[in-house]
Formats: structure tokens, sequence, C-alpha cells
């Protein structure tokens, strides 16, 4: 007897596979994504099947469940009345969660305009460091983008999941837009966002990505079609920030690692806020390996060496940080 190659016994498997599939689908399983797929058949099926097992397919396919009016309704009517807008949005690699972003993002900042007659800021950040560097800076109404780490990663860096929520009622006063976007919904906490969009495929040739949207507790209630938008110089601003964050981790894989655990503490608002507080450089601790230099602590809050100097150097008078020298004088402050 001849044994087969590796592709042969391939060619065995595929045939069994596609084999139960059809059998499957004869007995029931109904097909959403003929028109939107995902760039990994096993993604498209695996979508297929959880709508099929939740018995929703209804929602994905039949058009009176299309809530882009709600979708845009309940984005630029808050900003009407001054409420912050907290938007999720999970599901597969290359799926269209960035672009589903980026029109978000659009959509804000042109409500801010026509209700608030404001020009808003976006931040876009990758990390929990950037996270808590960046709230600082935004104004009313400015826009925060927490976009998943892209997959290229540097060597020991390490998977950070979002908790954040013990953050959120402490900024919502500042009428400030949200936009966190993750592969999985476990990466959020169940009450953060007014609502979520999941990805549900692509038409490639219409140029079309199709969400599931849900509401606050995760229930879906229907789906959306989010149309690429036409401004490329905005597309290339990001995956140029993209990639400048790729090459950073990659050359520095210590500054955004992250144990899992790490749960930063409720502060009011003025300590949260303030870059002087020793909460602060405890949080900026945690995610550099537990030490940081006057030159550092300068860079990340723009302050000048002078005033970085006094604030460090106050802290280790009060046995609140230690510290050490090190060659030509350079000292090391820790906890």
């Amino acid at each position: 007897m001849v044994k087969k190659d590796y592709l042969g016994l391939i060619g065995d498997v595929k045939g069994n596979l596609y084999r139960n599939m059809k059998n499957r689908q004869r007995g029931g399983i109904k097909d959403c994504c003929e028109d939107y797929k995902f760039i990994k058949r096993a993604q498209t099926i695996s979508f297929n099947n959880k709508m099929n097992r939740l018995g929703i397919t209804h929602l994905v396919l039949e058009e009176e469940y299309n809530q882009i009016d709600l979708l845009i309704h309940d984005i630029t009517i808050p900003i009407k009345y001054g409420a912050p807008i907290i938007i999720g949005i999970v599901g597969y690699p290359r799926a269209g969660k960035s672009e589903g972003a980026q029109l978000i993002y659009f959509v804000i900042k042109q409500a801010n305009k026509k209700y608030k007659n404001r020009d808003v800021t976006l931040y876009l950040c990758w990390t929990q460091p950037e996270f808590l560097l960046k709230l600082k800076a935004l104004k009313k109404g400015d826009i925060m983008w927490v976009d998943e780490r892209p997959r290229t990663m540097g060597k020991g860096a390490r998977k950070e999941t979002w908790k954040i929520d013990n953050v959120i009622h402490s900024i919502a006063k500042r009428e400030n837009g949200f936009i966190f976007v993750t592969p999985k919904l476990k990466n959020i906490k169940i009450d953060i966002c007014d609502l979520y969009l999941e990805t549900a495929g692509q038409n490639r040739k219409t140029k079309i990505n199709r969400f599931m949207i849900l509401d606050d507790e995760r229930r879906y209630f229907g789906h959306v079609y989010l149309k690429l938008h036409d401004e490329e110089e905005f597309r290339a601003w990001y995956e140029k920030e993209k990639d400048k964050f790729i090459v950073d981790i990659s050359e520095n894989p210590q500054i955004s690692a992250m144990p899992d655990d790490i749960e930063f503490e409720e502060l009011e608002d003025n300590e949260f806020y303030d870059l002087e507080s020793i909460e602060y450089i405890k949080a900026y601790l945690k995610q550099h390996n537990n030490e940081i230099t006057i030159v550092e602590y300068a860079s990340v809050t723009n302050k000048t060496i002078k005033v970085a100097r006094r604030v460090l150097g106050n802290f280790a008078d009060d046995n609140k940080l230690k510290f050490r020298k090190e060659a030509k004088g350079k000292l090391i402050f820790y906890v």
C-alpha cells in the first residue's frame, strides 16, 4: 500500500470538512455571509454558526433590522445635550474595526461642530500608560480612540486588558467621546459602553463593512453598514501612527508591557489628572519596571527638568519615593 503524501492527507481532511458542512447546511444552517464575508473562511463559518445557534439570523439579514438611523441618533443627540459618547468596536482582525472607528470619529467630530460649534481633537493611544497620560490633555468634547495593539509585537511584550471603568465617571462631565477597539467583548467591562459594534463581514466589491449592533448589556438587536470613507489623508495618518507604535514596541518592549491583573486605584478628579500626584507617579512606575528618572518624568509630563527634579525630590524627602545614584550622578526613583 502506498502512503499518501501530506497534500493528499490534507485533501482528505478538506473533503470530509466540506462534506460535513454541506450536510449541516441542509439541516438548517442559514448562510449570513453570502455577500459579506470575513478574510478567513473559518471566521465566516464561526460567525454563521454563532448567529444560527443564537437564532438571530434575521437580525443579520432582514433590512427592517438595519439600525443605522439609531446609531447616528445615539451618537449625535447626546452630544447636543452635553453627554459623553462611549462606543466599543470588537471583532476579528482585519475585519473593519479600525475603519468603523474612523467613521464613528467623523460623526462625533461633526456633531460637536454642529451642536456645540467647537472643533475637537482626536487622541489615539494603544496602551493603558498612554491612556493615562493623554487623559490630562483632553478638553471638553475631545475624542479618545483606544485601539487594539497591533499584532506585530516586540519580544517580551505582554497582553493588555482595558480596565478603565474606574475613571469613566470622573470624565463624563467633560463631554468627551471614547472609542474602544478590541478583539473580544470580554476585554471591555460590561457597563462601560453605550453601544457595541461587532464585525459581521465585508463586501470588498462595494467597500462596505457590516457590523452587528449590541446594546449596553451586549444584546444583539440589529446590524449596520458602514462604507469606507474617502479621507485618504486621515487613513494614512492612522497607518503611520500604527507603524510608529510597532517600531516603538519592537525596540522598547518594556515600555508598554503590563500584567493583566493591574488595576489603577479609584481617584478623585483632581488627583487623577494631577501629573504631580504620587498616585500618578506610582501608576507610571507600575508600567516601567518600577523606575523613573528626572529626564523621563519631565518628558512624559511635558515639564521642565527643574520642575521634575523638584516634584520627585519632594516625594523622596517625604519617604514616598526611594532613590539611588548611578553613574555620572544619575538619579533613579522607585517605590
